[in-house]
C-alpha cells in the first residue's frame, strides 16, 4: 500500500480551510445586505447545504465555491449538474420538515483568492409547498 503524500494532504487541508473562510466571508457579506442566517453547513441526510438564508419572505440557498487565483478550474464553473440535483434534493428534504411559504431562490458565490463574484440568481419556487 503506498504511503500518503504529505503535500497532497496539506493541499487538501488548505483547500478546506480556504472554503470555510470563503463561506464565512460570504455569510458576512450577505448579513450586511440584510440576510438572516437559517443554517450554515446544514447536513440533510448525506448532503450538505453551505448557507441557508432568509430576508423577508424569501429563502435563499447559497452554494459557495472557492479556488486559488489562476486555478485550472474556476470557481464560477465548479458546480456540476449532479451537484445541483443533490442540492435540490437536500433543500426539498429540508422543506418537507420546515415548510416555507415565500419565494425560494438559489445563488452561487464564487471566490478566486480575495475576489468574490455573486452569480445570477435562480428561482427554485418549484420546490415550494403546493397548496
Amino acid at each position: 500500500m503506498p504511503k500518503p503524500d504529505h503535500s497532497t494532504s496539506l493541499r487538501g487541508h488548505r483547500a478546506r480551510a480556504a472554503g470555510r473562510l470563503a463561506e464565512r466571508a460570504t455569510l458576512w457579506l450577505m448579513w450586511l445586505r440584510g440576510w438572516d442566517i437559517i443554517a450554515h453547513n446544514l447536513k440533510v441526510g448525506r448532503f450538505e447545504m453551505d448557507l441557508l438564508l432568509a430576508r423577508g419572505a424569501e429563502l435563499r440557498l447559497v452554494e459557495v465555491k472557492a479556488r486559488r487565483p489562476g486555478a485550472w478550474t474556476a470557481a464560477d464553473t465548479a458546480l456540476s449538474y449532479a451537484q445541483r440535483l443533490r442540492l435540490q434534493l437536500a433543500l426539498r428534504t429540508y422543506l418537507d420538515r420546515v415548510p416555507w411559504p415565500g419565494n425560494i431562490t438559489f445563488q452561487r458565490v464564487s471566490w478566486a483568492g480575495r475576489r468574490v463574484r455573486f452569480q445570477a440568481l435562480e428561482s427554485w419556487d418549484a420546490l415550494k409547498i403546493q397548496r
